[in-house]
């Protein structure tokens, strides 16, 4: 092959080397043995994973600020946010899974979205970005590990077994916590990880030409 030695891909099913060509958005590319998705283009990937990842940290201050559920039994009222009810389970001596609520419901999706935030807005704006490879990593590991949804779950079922007992009142932090949930599935749609590598890629070129 003669000239520059064009970029090599390999197949992540049968292990085949070939050649990244460059393929329009509505367009897959398959590997030529096995046929496996190799990877695709989305239209607009930065500016949608942008826009999610401001609107996730919007929600995510009163999704953990605001009440989830009020109760209200026999004169007396209560309020819990995610917080509160880690501390709670903390002070009933369940240590670990009030450990577990911090670091998946609080902790991973902050990390998450802050991670996300960064990678977008750098790539969108060509802004220096020297930790944009650390945070690709950070994002792709904590993937799936958080679960907001779980706790959603866990809220649903509560309101369902004490409907009947005592007065409930749905807070704000339950429809932004519904909310956040939302984003951050449909931010995990819209990530494309061979795109976004190949951009970051071409990010550094273009700093280090600039340098």
């Amino acid at each position: 092959m003669q000239g520059t030695p064009k970029h090599l891909i390999a197949c992540h099913e049968c292990d085949l080397l070939i050649e990244r060509v460059v393929n329009q958005p509505d367009q897959d590319v398959v590997c030529p043995r096995c046929h496996a998705l190799l990877y695709y283009t989305t239209l607009n990937s930065i500016e949608r994973l942008l826009a999610l990842s401001i609107a996730g940290l919007i929600l995510f201050i009163p999704a953990n600020l605001f009440p989830i559920l009020s109760l209200h039994v026999f004169g007396q009222s209560q309020s819990e946010i995610i917080l509160q009810s880690a501390l709670s389970l903390y002070e009933g001596g369940l240590e670990v899974v009030a450990l577990l609520i911090l670091l998946f419901a609080i902790v991973v999706p902050l990390i998450q979205l802050i991670a996300l935030f960064y990678i977008s807005f750098t790539l969108h704006y060509r802004w220096e970005g020297r930790l944009l490879r650390q945070a690709m990593h950070s994002y792709q590991h904590l993937r799936g590990w958080g679960m907001l949804e779980i706790f959603l779950l866990g809220v649903l079922i509560s309101i369902i077994k004490l409907k009947d007992i005592a007065d409930l009142e749905v807070g704000l932090g339950l429809y932004s916590l519904a909310a956040l949930i939302i984003v951050i599935t449909l931010s995990g749609i819209f990530f494309n990880p061979h795109q976004i590598w190949h951009q970051i890629d071409l990010h550094r070129k273009q700093s280090r030409f600039y340098d």
